[in-house]
């Protein structure tokens, strides 16, 4: 017997041998290809297979004013999910029936979820996003009542921001969309804000079918850090309020903003754009002229792609912060950047004099000032309070290139200040190289270069703080969802940029500017202020037949040692008043008034203003007439007494008890028995608008009214902008009409 294996069967082990070697090889790499190679990639498949996977959203940090008022929380919401694959595999004689339910709880086209249960494969749609709590317990009875899969529908936990204060502070504080992409603070400090969101794993089991809850793995969210801002809620209204009288009262084009920080440290304790925009609803059109626009052009018949780009690009410019990413011409305002430079370099002194003809002369340019009449000769303190043109041309040019550039680089104008806030703008100057006699002469009194609100005022706070240029900053403490601090912001000092005694000598300068002439818009009795106007004409926009205007105020208190100071810009008035203490200085005057108290800064009068003081109409009904008027000549105020005082006592009082009223106004007294209703007279409130002082407190007179005077009042030359009651309104005889006067003038 052969047991020698024949050539034929010899090789057909062989080729079996390298067969089994080779599937040996491939199922070796393809094992390898698998686990190494592209392990992720398989792992990622088999979870997807074994696995559903949904987001919890981790709720934003809360951002808090510096006294820990909320102005933005995130509150609880849910998601509503569907999962097509479920409800066609458990329940498809249910489809239709979910479809026209959630249809009618969601508010969401039923044919649009048909669409989405027509896909069999999917596990995971989003029905509505962002749904409250009372939506959560319409589809929870929904469930239940119609005995459906909890696996077909069910809500995720998301979150909503909300601003509980609306527009207030919106330019400032942004928004977060739908993409959770930011604007604002809320975008500059997204990464302390977003937290880290959380997961829900479900298991599946070899069918594809999603296990019991006690197979679900959660990892819950961890909500962001939360802010504690510098700003201070209430000034920040104030600041609002007062911006937005002033927009409508001068017709203002091109919005207004104002900022207000601590001198001494740069913090912001207010910045306000108005108008701005809701937050909750950031899309909506806040200003009623750009809405109008829009309105003219759908009439006009416009074609619809053209107005949607119009109001994008209104919604875009609503979105930005004025007083951080738009750059405007300084004016006036820059006055005190040129002169404390000079003084610190010793190229001006307090004793020197400088000669105004209406118009100055540099090589051969004529460079206006604001009075065509010229102001002749005043000393560098009256430059400054009549805001001369050609003045700070001489001052300028003493000053030389080499020195105001040096000056402009060292207050910050050439930089970006390093504020904790989105889209800070560069400003637009004339370098030294190509800064001559011309460029140094109209940027000496405020033309020429472009900067930001927040430049200016950081500068300005420089030239009367000490010297001393701070990094302005918004956000104080950052803490985390347990109130530790984990981050702090300090003062910090980016240099000393004049001395001491240079700032004290502006501040001096200043205050003068603001009490001169028996006081500016500006001006507070009993408050030591100071400040500095400006007009700026927009020469690189208009042309002098068409000309629009920037009107801007800067102001700082207590001026012997400030504390806070405050920059208002208003841009483009179109009321006929647009110089900068007639247009701004009121808002920074109403802003000071409301606030200084709440600030604990209180005023200090001397024995003839506390004698002219407002005083309280004391209670007198029922007082025989006698006593009525002593008690009235008292509290500083006269008495006219009307009806017989035989047997009779006071029934009426005009204006009433607890009124406040100038000191030496006079109040009407109705003299009865005490049962009659009193016949009081009547009178029309007269139009001010325009008057003097002296014509405004004849025509009261004339009237039979009070005459209460805010604003500007002390000055002879100031004129009234708005009362308090209508005019034509009929009002009781005696009572008290408010009425305010400004300055129509660039002096101050």
């Amino acid at each position: 017997m052969n047991l020698n294996p024949s050539r034929s069967m010899s090789n057909r082990i062989v080729i079996l041998f390298f067969g089994i070697l080779i599937a040996a090889v491939c199922i070796a790499l393809k094992l390898f290809d698998v686990s190494v190679v592209n392990n992720e990639m398989f792992s990622a498949a088999a979870s997807k297979q074994q696995q559903d996977s949904f987001t919890i959203t981790a709720s934003r940090g809360t951002i808090y004013d510096r006294n820990n008022k909320v102005l933005v929380q995130s509150n609880t919401v849910w998601d509503v999910i569907i999962s097509p694959g479920d409800i066609n595999e458990y329940e498809p004689q249910n489809r239709d029936f979910i479809c026209r339910g959630l249809s009618e709880i969601l508010d969401v086209k039923y044919e649009t979820l048909v669409d989405a249960c027509s896909d069999t494969d999917l596990r995971y749609y989003v029905a509505k996003r962002k749904v409250d709590r009372t939506v959560v317990e319409k589809i929870n009875n929904f469930i239940s009542k119609n005995r459906l899969q909890s696996v077909s529908i069910y809500t995720v936990e998301n979150s909503v921001r909300s601003y509980p204060n609306d527009d207030l502070a919106a330019s400032v504080l942004g928004f977060v969309n739908d993409n959770e992409e930011g604007y604002g603070i809320e975008a500059y400090y997204n990464d302390y804000l977003k937290g880290v969101d959380g997961r829900i794993v479900s298991v599946k089991d070899a069918n594809g079918d999603a296990m019991p809850y006690e197979y679900e793995t959660r990892y819950p969210a961890q909500d962001g850090n939360s802010l504690i801002l510098t700003l201070d809620e209430t000034l920040q209204y104030y600041l609002e309020k007062n911006l937005e009288t002033t927009v409508s009262q001068h017709g203002v084009e091109n919005r207004s903003t104002g900022i207000i920080m601590n001198a001494k440290t740069g913090a912001i304790v207010a910045m306000a754009t108005y108008p701005g925009y809701d937050p909750n609803d950031p899309s909506y059109i806040f200003f009623e002229k750009d809405r109008k626009l829009l309105a003219q052009m759908s009439a006009d018949g416009v074609l619809q792609a053209e107005i949607d780009k119009e109001e994008a690009e209104l919604r875009g410019r609503q979105w930005l912060n004025k007083a951080v990413s738009e750059i405007y011409i300084p004016g006036s305002v820059f006055k005190m950047i040129t002169c404390s430079a000079a003084l610190e370099e010793e190229a001006v002194s307090l004793g020197d004099t400088f000669y105004c003809s209406g118009v100055a002369d540099v090589e051969g340019t004529k460079i206006r000032c604001w009075s065509a009449a010229g102001h002749g000769t005043s000393t560098l303190t009256e430059a400054v309070i009549r805001s001369c043109n050609p003045a700070f041309i001489a001052i300028g040019q003493r000053l030389g290139v080499e020195n105001f550039t040096k000056y402009f680089q060292a207050y910050g104008f050439t930089e970006l200040t390093g504020i904790d806030l989105p889209g800070e703008a560069h400003s637009l100057y004339v370098s030294k190289e190509n800064m001559h006699i011309v460029e140094l002469s109209s940027s000496a009194f405020g033309q020429t270069n472009k900067v930001t609100a927040i430049q200016m005022i950081t500068a300005a706070a420089a030239v009367v703080n000490g010297g001393k240029l701070m990094t302005p900053y918004i956000v104080d403490k950052i803490i985390d969802s347990d109130g530790n601090v984990i981050k702090s912001t300090e003062p910090t000092v980016r240099r000393q940029v004049i001395s001491e005694e240079t700032s004290a000598t502006m501040r001096q300068i200043l205050e003068t500017v603001v009490s001169t002439n028996g006081g500016t818009n500006a001006y507070m009795e009993g408050y030591r202020i100071g400040g500095k106007s400006g007009t700026a004409e927009k020469l690189d926009e208009y042309s002098y037949d068409n000309m629009r205007y920037v009107s801007i105020f800067c102001a700082f208190v207590p001026a012997d040692d400030p504390e806070y100071i405050m920059l208002v810009i208003v841009d483009e008035p179109t009321s006929g008043f647009i110089y900068g203490s007639a247009v701004a200085a009121p808002v920074v005057s109403a802003v000071f008034k409301e606030g200084l108290e709440y600030l604990n800064i209180y005023p200090q009068y001397t024995a003839e203003e506390l004698r002219e003081q407002d005083v309280t109409v004391p209670w007198i009904y029922g007082d025989n007439s006698l006593m009525a008027e002593a008690k009235l000549t008292g509290a500083g105020l006269n008495a006219k007494i009307i009806g017989s005082t035989e047997g009779t006592t006071v029934t009426g009082v005009i204006p009433g008890a607890g009124t406040l009223m100038p000191y030496g106004g006079t109040v009407l007294l109705y003299m009865g028995d005490g049962v009659t209703t009193p016949d009081y007279q009547f009178t029309t409130v007269p139009d001010f608008t325009g008057m003097t002082v002296e014509q405004a407190n004849i025509a009261a007179g004339e009237a039979g009214l009070n005459l209460a005077i805010s604003g500007a009042g002390g000055n002879s030359a100031a004129v009234a902008i708005s009362q308090s009651l209508t005019k034509g309104t009929s009002v009781y005889s005696g009572s008290v009409v408010e009425v305010t006067f400004v300055l129509n003038s660039e002096t101050g």
